[in-house]
């Protein structure tokens, strides 16, 4: 039985200033922040100036997202009670700088061997033969029983920071554990689809996600009745965990909304937004193609969402491509086309990342960044994709009604 304000203490985050390095072949070493690598460059920061370098130079790179990958690859194949394997774990995680990572790991150590020396001396807990190990918290020494009940109050919620966020919460610490490794899987996921076709750069700042595992201490959302939503001006997602508990994809969906915000703010250096059909799209095929295990959860974009292509295929007026290019944020909230409004968006997205073995993906990826810069428009979209407008809208309509078996 545990935990753990025992992150209470401040912790280095991975989105530092320079937790990466670039060896060049040369032999020199630049510590910096890497925000992008490919075939050919790989860029970075240092002291808040951001440099390029051709490929050929460089001989090795470390860096948090390497580094996190291998984490998250490590930690699907761990056995959930091998001790010995969370603390080497947490010492790699340490070698490669992320601290909150390996803070997380002596903790579940912790959880199955509250015993445990050096998992107890790495979170910085005391010890007594009379009383044993404990923890200080604002000047009192806590027991692990004392611990776990203190941090069940929403007052002494337990914090926990990973390489990209900051997860603030009530849960059960084991839950909470495991939602601080799916939501660095959700971020590497996320980049994965699209960091490379639209040149995204990690996070400069730190959003932070609030879970609530009671009703009365949930922030008050600006439509009431959603059990989840995202506050961009203070970059905070706010989560009822009991409304939510049965919805986990509503959860995902709204997820997107700050992996976008953060990725494009950070890229793009504006805090414009992206295209509200393209946002509501693919917030949709995000959420639905998660798929639920704790501390090892994954995403399977490849299948579709058939009633939104079933309700386009079946409406009597369906929208046009221009409908959907041009609709504001507020239509898809609409009580009487919002439902369509979200399907069409949802399958213009699909249409997009799949068509042809994914031929328009990098094209889409380009319209996205364009449209955070304010030019949204539906000529700009026809001059990127490089299309008439009338036959593209014939041949997504057609995709529809082929995928909606109609």
């Amino acid at each position: 039985m545990f935990l753990a304000t025992i992150l209470l203490a401040t912790l280095p985050l991975g989105s530092a200033d320079t937790p990466d390095l670039i060896v060049l072949k040369n032999g020199k070493e630049i510590e910096c922040r890497v925000l992008f690598e490919d075939a050919e460059t790989v860029v970075y920061t240092k002291k808040r100036k951001g440099k390029e370098l051709p490929r050929e130079e460089v001989e090795s790179v470390q860096s948090v997202e390497r580094s996190m990958a291998e984490f998250l690859e490590a930690f699907s194949k761990l056995p959930a009670d091998d001790v010995a394997g969370l603390l080497d774990l947490a010492s790699f995680c340490e070698s490669r700088e992320l601290f909150g990572e390996a803070r997380n790991l002596n903790i579940r150590a912790l959880i199955l061997d509250p015993m445990n020396e050096a998992a107890w001396t790495k979170l910085g807990g005391v010890y007594s033969k009379r009383r044993g190990w404990r923890l200080r918290v604002r000047g009192r020494y806590l027991a692990l029983e004392d611990l776990r009940e203190r941090v069940s109050d929403w007052k002494n919620a337990l914090e926990l920071p990973t390489a990209h966020f900051l997860i603030k919460t009530d849960l059960a610490p084991e839950r909470a554990l495991d939602i601080a490794i799916d939501v660095e899987r959700a971020y590497k996921t996320f980049y994965d689809l699209l960091g490379s076709t639209m040149r995204l750069y990690p996070f400069d700042e730190v959003p932070e996600l609030r879970i609530y595992a009671n009703e009365d201490d949930y922030e008050r959302p600006p439509s009431p009745g959603d059990v989840v939503w995202y506050a961009a001006n203070a970059n905070i997602l706010h989560v009822n965990a009991t409304a939510s508990s049965e919805v986990p994809y509503v959860v995902v969906s709204e997820l997107s909304d700050l992996l976008f915000f953060n990725a494009f703010r950070r890229t793009v250096g504006r805090t414009g937004n992206v295209a509200p059909w393209a946002r509501k799209g693919f917030s949709q095929a995000f959420g639905a193609a998660y798929r639920k295990d704790p501390g090892k959860a994954s995403w399977d974009l490849s299948q579709p969402i058939i009633s939104h292509f079933k309700m386009q295929a079946a409406a009597e007026d369906p929208l046009s491509l221009k409908e959907i290019l041009r609709s504001s944020r507020m239509a898809y909230s609409d009580p009487n086309e919002g439902h369509l409004f979200s399907a069409q968006g949802y399958t213009l997205v699909y249409f997009l990342a799949h068509v042809d073995d994914g031929a328009l993906r990098s094209k889409f990826g380009e319209y996205l960044i364009s449209s955070v810069r304010g030019q949204g428009a539906a000529t700009h979209f026809a001059k990127i994709l490089d299309v008439d407008l009338g036959e593209f809208e014939t041949r997504w309509y057609a995709y529809v009604r082929e995928i909606a078996g109609m």
